[in-house]
């Protein structure tokens, strides 16, 4: 099962079901969807734009220790205070790895927002929009009718990915303790373990090639215990 999230001003669970779940489904993958919609007052400020703390927080809480595979946001958000650009510098102090796009109406607005007007920026400027891009880990710019494409693409590739199923099944239990095989980790619930994976941490890093070396190692032990 595949989760993804879906950050908008307006309700996109019509979109996800008819033009992206149920592709899926013929294609023999399941996917769910969590639903962040920008335009509730619970995290808007008094003059109804977005409150970019409440923003934060209520995104903490709608994605926990929850296994989300890919997230997609919308850039144009009808707010004075927040577009899409934003969401993703919030997104990236939560889940730094998680796959992402971003998509909207006027797309060209969209990149312009992160590469800045390359009819007005210098080279270096540019250049600077770029590596904004990499640190970003924005992996694709979607119009608005392109989307649930873009996510149908990405959901399949990510699907083959080894750190991605870890990552999944660690966060199937969040809250049993790590007890052995990696000291570093001993102690510690899973899906806090999880997030060391996602972020790419030296620690999370190390883990997973001790559970390589440990795999191949019993492996080995069965082999010789079965006479091979």
């Amino acid at each position: 099962m595949a989760t993804c999230l879906i950050i908008d001003d307006k309700d996109q669970q019509k979109e996800f079901e008819s033009l992206i779940k149920t592709p899926l489904k013929k294609d023999g993958y399941d996917v769910s969807c969590l639903f962040i919609k920008t335009a509730i007052p619970e995290i808007q400020d008094e003059n109804q734009n977005l409150d970019r703390e409440k923003l934060i927080e209520h995104i903490k809480d709608v994605v926990k220790d929850l296994n989300i595979d890919l997230i997609a946001t919308d850039f144009d958000l009808s707010d004075e205070n927040l577009n899409g650009v934003d969401i993703v510098e919030i997104i990236r102090t939560i889940r730094p790895n998680t796959p992402l796009i971003m998509y909207s109406g006027k797309i060209a607005d969209a990149i312009k927002a992160v590469l800045g007007d390359h009819t007005k920026i210098t080279s270096e400027q540019l250049t600077e929009g770029v590596i904004k891009i990499i640190d970003y880990k924005i992996l694709d710019f979607a119009t608005r009718p392109e989307y649930p494409s873009s996510i149908i693409k990405l959901i399949k590739k990510n699907s083959k990915s080894a750190t991605a199923v870890l990552v999944q099944k660690l966060r199937d239990y969040p809250d049993m303790k790590f007890k052995s095989c990696y000291p570093n980790f001993k102690g510690q619930k899973l899906g806090v373990i999880a997030t060391q994976i996602e972020k790419s941490s030296p620690q999370g890093r190390d883990f997973q090639q001790e559970l390589i070396e440990q795999t191949v190692a019993y492996l080995i032990e069965i082999n010789k215990e079965d006479g091979e």
